[in-house]
C-alpha cells in the first residue's frame, strides 16, 4: 500500500515539475513576443519602464527559487529499500503558497503582455493572502486577550428570539421516562429528586 502511494506522489511530482520547467520557457518566451506584436497593434512601447523590468526579474528569480525548491524536495530518490516519493508538490502549506508565487508570477507576466504594465498590481494578492492566513492563525491567542474585538460574537440583547430557542432543551428519552414515572408517583424517581436537592 505505502509502495503505490510513493508511486503514485512520485509520478504526480515529476509531472508538476515537468510542467513547471514547460511553464517557465512558455511564458517567458511567449510574452516578448506578445508585448511585440501588441505594440505594433496598440500604440504601446515595446520595451517596458525600467521599474517594470526590475519587477519582472525579480519575479522570475523567485519562480526559478520555488523550481529549484520544488526539485530538492520531489524529486523521486532511491535507494535500497525502495522508491522513496518525496514531499508531496500537491500539499498544502507553504508548497500551496508557492505554487501561488508560480501561477500569480505567470498570470502577471502575461497580463502585462497584453493588456499593459498595471496587471502588476494583482502580485500585491500574494502578501495580502499571506497576512490573511497569518491573522487567522492569530486569531484565537488575539481572542484570549482581546475577547471584546477578536473573541466570539454574542447578541447582545438577552431577550432575542434567537436567545429564547437556544435556551428551549430538547429532552432525551431517560428525561422523559424519569418524568412520566415521576408523575405516575414511582418512589424510585422520588428518591432521585430528593437525594439531589
Amino acid at each position: 500500500m505505502a509502495n503505490a502511494s510513493s508511486k503514485r506522489i512520485a509520478s504526480s511530482n515529476e509531472s508538476a515539475l515537468k510542467n513547471i520547467q514547460l511553464g517557465l520557457l512558455g511564458v517567458n518566451l511567449l510574452a516578448p513576443l506578445l508585448r511585440f506584436l501588441f505594440s505594433l497593434v496598440a500604440s504601446r512601447t515595446f520595451i517596458p519602464s525600467k521599474k517594470i523590468i526590475a519587477l519582472h526579474l525579480l519575479s522570475i528569480a523567485g519562480t526559478v527559487f520555488v523550481w529549484r525548491w520544488f526539485v530538492l524536495i520531489g524529486t523521486p530518490k532511491r535507494d535500497a529499500s525502495g522508491l522513496k516519493s518525496g514531499e508531496d508538490l500537491s500539499g498544502g502549506g507553504v508548497v500551496e503558497l508557492a505554487w501561488d508565487l508560480v501561477y500569480m508570477t505567470w498570470i502577471c507576466t502575461l497580463g502585462s503582455a497584453i493588456l499593459g504594465d498595471w496587471v502588476w498590481w494583482f502580485y500585491l494578492l500574494i502578501p495580502a493572502f499571506g497576512a490573511y492566513k497569518a491573522f487567522n492563525l492569530v486569531r484565537p491567542l488575539l481572542g484570549m486577550f482581546l475577547p471584546g474585538i477578536f473573541g466570539p460574537k454574542i447578541p447582545r440583547d438577552p431577550n432575542a428570539p434567537a436567545q429564547d430557542a437556544a435556551d428551549e432543551k430538547v429532552e432525551s428519552r431517560k428525561q422523559a421516562k424519569l418524568r412520566a414515572r415521576m408523575e405516575k408517583g414511582d418512589k424510585r424517581v422520588q428518591q432521585v429528586q430528593t437525594s439531589r436537592r
